[in-house]
């Protein structure tokens, strides 16, 4: 049994404002504590249910979030945000089930804390097949192009009612919050939230036969709304990337995995077209 892990930051225990997840904000330090143990939580509890390896891909902001010397020693680490698979760098074919830690709601969601997809500013909706996913759906509808299952996400409660749209009623939720507006939530005491991560990655595990499987279909078209033109500008100078709009660009190809990696690559382009004044 081999797990993969993609952890984000935004819905992990006890974090509500932008200042949590920056690094070098004052409550960040704080906030990468709960951060590891969550993640831990979730790895202890699919060791308990019987995983062999799980491997932890850093998916936040930088992806330098998780220090490899707190994670637990039985989990492998991938560090780094230059990576062509991104969030999911690291699933493979070979992977029985994967596990979304500390995940939030896509962009535009009342009351969703720190909703956004990919980037907080820049990118207004992205879309498969013409249908609007968050970095949830994005990224399990990748798993789901190898045929591995996610089988828990942990978040607030917006995203978990956004985890079982996409994935069903299966798939194990945990919420650790709940969402007041973007930036303030009710948190809940890591003393609750730690085992309740624990006991639904090991039923994740256990029951790792009957969680779903988000299968895209083939040939898929993954495309980005901006939020201004010259985002749209620089996405579409991308090889393989085409400017169907004014701020909308577009990636297509046979199989998920290519057109995952081509969007990586148009989401980069189009944030590094950011102009300091005017966004």
């Amino acid at each position: 049994m081999d797990v993969f892990v993609s952890a984000d930051m935004e819905g992990v225990t006890g974090v509500a404002a932008p200042t949590d997840v920056v690094q070098d904000e004052t409550a960040y330090s704080d906030a990468q504590s709960l951060f590891v143990d969550d993640v831990n939580a979730a790895i202890e509890g699919a060791l308990e249910g019987g995983a062999d390896s799980i491997l932890v891909n850093d998916a936040h902001a930088t992806m330098t979030n998780l220090p490899r010397a707190s994670l637990h020693d039985e989990a492998t680490l991938i560090r780094g945000n230059t990576k062509p698979r991104s969030m999911m760098q690291g699933c493979s074919s070979d992977h029985d089930l994967a596990l979304f830690i500390g995940y939030h709601a896509k962009a535009g969601t009342a009351g969703a804390v720190l909703n956004h997809t990919f980037m907080g500013h820049e990118l207004v909706r992205l879309r498969v097949d013409g249908r609007e996913v968050g970095e949830l759906g994005w990224n399990a509808c990748f798993a789901g192009s190898l045929d591995v299952p996610v089988g828990l996400v942990t978040g607030d409660d917006a995203t978990a009612s956004e985890a079982r749209e996409e994935l069903g009623d299966a798939v194990e939720t945990v919420v650790v919050k709940e969402g007041i507006d973007r930036f303030s939530a009710t948190c809940r005491s890591p003393a609750e939230t730690r085992p309740d991560i624990r006991t639904a990655a090991y039923r994740a595990v256990k029951n790792a036969d009957t969680m779903p499987v988000s299968r895209p279909d083939s040939p898929v078209t993954i495309s980005a709304d901006w939020a201004a033109t010259n985002h749209a500008a620089g996405a579409g100078r991308t090889p393989g990337v085409e400017r169907v709009g004014d701020r909308t660009t577009a990636v297509e190809a046979e199989r998920y995995v290519d057109a995952y990696e081509a969007t990586v690559s148009m989401l980069r382009a189009g944030a590094n077209a950011r102009d300091q004044h005017y966004g």
